[in-house]
This record gives C-alpha cells, sequence and structure tokens, in this order.
C-alpha cells in the first residue's frame, strides 16, 4: 500500500492549488486537505496540506523549490494558471468577432464560459483579490451584468460590501436601493475592457457620488496594459489583441463571415 507524506503546508488557497496542479503536471499525484475538512478545492482556510506519495517526495520538493526559488517563475506559473482556466472554460476564442464596442477582432474572451462555473470563479476573484487586499475598500462596485459575478466575489473575498451599476435608459446609472454615501472608498470590478468605457462612465459616475475609487480589477485586458484609468490596475490576464474600426478591418476584406457572440449596450 502506498503511503503518503505532507509535503508542503500553504494558508493561500489559491497558491496551494496551482502547486497541486504544478505537480500533477509533471507526473506528480497529489491532493489537498485539511485536518477539518478533508480534501478542499478553493475555499480558503488555513492550514492546507499539499499531500503526495512518499515514494515521490524528493522530486516534489525539488520541483516546488525551483518555483520558490525564481520570482519570475512563480509569476508565470500563476499567469499560466489562470490562462489554463479560460482555456478549459472553452472562453478563448478566435474568428471574426464583432465587439461590443462596434469594433472587429480576431479573438474573443467568451465570459460566461468562466462565470457559469461558480468554481472557476471563486478560483479568479480569489486571485484578484489578494491583489487588491491592502486597499481596504469599503464597496466593491460590479458592472452588469459580467462584473456582477465577478465583484460580488471579489467583495466576499474582501470581507466588504458589494453594489452593482447598470445602464439605464442609455445612462449610467446605480442599481437603486444600494447605499452610496460621500466619503467611501470603492473598487471597481469589470470582466473584459477594449476601450474602458464603462469602466470610466463608473469612474465618473461615483466621484459625483462623492466616493473615492481605489483601483480597478479586471479578468482580462485586451489593451495588453495600454489602458490607463489614471488609478491602480489589475488584470488577471493582459493580452494585446488588435480591434479593427469595421472600414479597416482585414478580416472583413478577405469576406471571413462574422460573429457576434454576444449582445450587450456597454462601452468597453
Amino acid at each position: 500500500m502506498d503511503k503518503f507524506k505532507v509535503v508542503k503546508t500553504y494558508s493561500d488557497s489559491i497558491e496551494a492549488t496551482m502547486a497541486k496542479d504544478f505537480l500533477q503536471d509533471n507526473g506528480i499525484e497529489a491532493f489537498l486537505a485539511d485536518e477539518y475538512s478533508g480534501e478542499i478545492l478553493s475555499s480558503v482556510v488555513r492550514g492546507i496540506k499539499l499531500i503526495i506519495k512518499e515514494k515521490d517526495f524528493a522530486q516534489a520538493e525539488e520541483l516546488l523549490q525551483s518555483i520558490a526559488d525564481n520570482v519570475d517563475e512563480n509569476q508565470n506559473f500563476e499567469a499560466e494558471y489562470i490562462t489554463g482556466i479560460l482555456e478549459e472554460s472553452g472562453a478563448l476564442l478566435n474568428g471574426h468577432f464583432k465587439l461590443t464596442s462596434g469594433l472587429h477582432s480576431d479573438r474573443y474572451i467568451e465570459k460566461i464560459k468562466v462565470i457559469q462555473s461558480p468554481r472557476k470563479v471563486e478560483a479568479l476573484c480569489t486571485i484578484l483579490a489578494k491583489r487588491l487586499s491592502n486597499l481596504n475598500p469599503d464597496i466593491v462596485v460590479g458592472l452588469a451584468m459580467g462584473g456582477i459575478a465577478l465583484g460580488y466575489e471579489v467583495a466576499k473575498q474582501l470581507n466588504t460590501d458589494f453594489i452593482f451599476t447598470q445602464r439605464k435608459d442609455g445612462e449610467m446609472t446605480i442599481r437603486s436601493g444600494f447605499r452610496v454615501e460621500p466619503g467611501m472608498k470603492a473598487i471597481i470590478i469589470e470582466d473584459i475592457v477594449t476601450t474602458g468605457g464603462s469602466v470610466f462612465e463608473v469612474i465618473e459616475l461615483l466621484k459625483s457620488k462623492g466616493v473615492e475609487v481605489l483601483a480597478i480589477g479586471l479578468l482580462v485586458d485586451r489593451t495588453g496594459g495600454k489602458i490607463d484609468f489614471g488609478i491602480q490596475t489589475e488584470a488577471l490576464l493582459s493580452i494585446n489583441v488588435t480591434a479593427y474600426k469595421p472600414e479597416d478591418c482585414p478580416l472583413c476584406q478577405q469576406g471571413i463571415p462574422i460573429t457576434t457572440p454576444g449582445s450587450s449596450d456597454k462601452k468597453v
């Protein structure tokens, strides 16, 4: 009978899950557990144990140390983990697409494929919340529609209140019933930005209410980091995707059929 051994204990569930996946990718059977609830997936608990077969201990230690010794490799590891979740969801698409901004592109992020999985939303938002954890906001603001699920989960991770904005009669508004007061500090959460139009609108809306915007959290930044909101911006995935005006689109000129994968009145 195989004997199992704890190779490392983590306090961060995402770090633990990524380490487990890394070992599995390198052919080592591994699973996570804690002394109270047994096997876990991504719940934030203390003392998450990474368990392997005893015969693999030396190799596992070496692999995990290789991550710890190289900061850049660790960052790449996290980026690969995020990309892996999106790819596994079927969210990264190639083709000829009309974006909600009216621009055309050869790549599209089908966010619904991710949002429909609470486990994946929790995993991604735990990473995003960790990057924003030093800001101490009073509220997290999600943009309808995709930003609602993401924003709610980030707010839960940060243990703070959540509200969302929506467009009404063409104007960005805060959903009625939410408490928003002057002097509050907020983080805005959006799913995907191409031009950032909706996020800029929400920034101005919150400012008009006397709310200070501390940072922006994004699932995907399609500008490759070029978008500038004038405040801290954290994107889980930053890709440089070319977006064309319809009259300048080479895909249209080649006669490639166009797809409109989602519908929204947002200015992305």
